[in-house]
């Protein structure tokens, strides 16, 4: 019985393999692993993409969560309800 992958992550890579190549190897040889250009520009990308003013690159959804919590502008003893089906971290 053959298995069947539900993301094809080898098969992903390897249609854009010399493009993700280059931007890890520039991102290593600048060591600019934060906040650096290429950050920058996947920023103004993704706001040209979406057609949005701001964009705001998160290292992880944690940060993004984070980040999205403090726009609200809650304030101790607020109440924030969300769903328990998430990941276990």
């Amino acid at each position: 019985m053959r298995k069947i992958q539900m993301v094809d992550l080898k098969g992903q890579y390897e249609k854009i393999k010399d493009q993700v190549n280059n931007g890890v190897m520039s991102v290593i040889e600048s060591t600019a692993f934060i906040n650096g250009p290429e950050v920058h520009s996947f920023q103004k990308e993704l706001e040209d993409y979406l057609g949005v003013k701001h964009v705001i690159p998160c290292a992880n959804g944690t940060d993004a969560l984070q980040i999205a919590m403090m726009g609200l502008g809650l304030q101790p003893g607020d109440e924030v309800i969300t769903t328990d089906f998430t990941f276990a971290a």
